[in-house]
């Protein structure tokens, strides 16, 4: 019983279902984010200061996963409620990979929060190279103050750590490779 139609809707349905694994199989390869090619980064903090008129968190990028990654996809960002009517200014101290590899700028949560409504996000030039699995990129020795050098409040900052004097892996830190987050946890509704 060779049944035309029967034959013709199986051929169709054959077909459709191979285009379909065949087209899953494309977006599934092209939408993979960075962080499942196995980019894993720890984020290493300390404070250097703990009032007075700057923040001067001290920072370390961990690379725990297998394979390298160019710093140049890599940002961190340092979460802190900004002081009213404040504006503020960032500086380099000093870095292994060198203060010109450094960049640093500040942005406003969309969701702003009780200990943190701005961040200082810190990137990497070329120049900074990669980051070989197991290594670190030494200290990067930050601050940053009101730009008018007034006094500043950090007691209310999401990302402070006043006890944290040794450089220890610190989850209120984030780091992101590529745009996806790979570390850290962020203020509340922030993610």
């Amino acid at each position: 019983m060779n049944d035309p139609t029967r034959n013709r809707n199986l051929r169709i349905r054959a077909a459709l279902a191979v285009a379909a694994v065949t087209g899953l199989g494309a977006t599934a390869l092209t939408a993979l984010p960075a962080a499942a090619a196995g980019e894993a980064l720890a984020v290493q903090y300390r404070q250097s200061s703990t009032g007075g008129d700057q923040v001067e968190p001290w920072l370390k990028v961990v690379n725990t996963g297998a394979s390298s990654v160019p710093l140049s996809q890599v940002k961190v960002r340092y979460y802190f409620k900004a002081d009213a009517g404040a504006s503020y200014t960032y500086a380099c101290s000093w870095a292994v990979k060198g203060c010109a590899n450094l960049t640093g700028t500040f942005g406003t949560l969309a969701n702003p929060t009780a200990t943190a409504d701005r961040y200082l996000e810190i990137g990497f030039t070329a120049g900074a190279g990669s980051l070989a699995p197991g290594a670190n990129t030494g200290d990067m020795q930050l601050r940053f103050h009101r730009s008018n050098w007034q006094s500043l409040n950090q007691n209310d900052d999401y990302s402070f750590g006043p006890a944290q004097t040794t450089y220890a892996n610190w989850s209120k830190v984030t780091a992101t490779v590529g745009g996806v987050q790979v570390w850290g946890t962020a203020p509340a509704g922030n993610e």
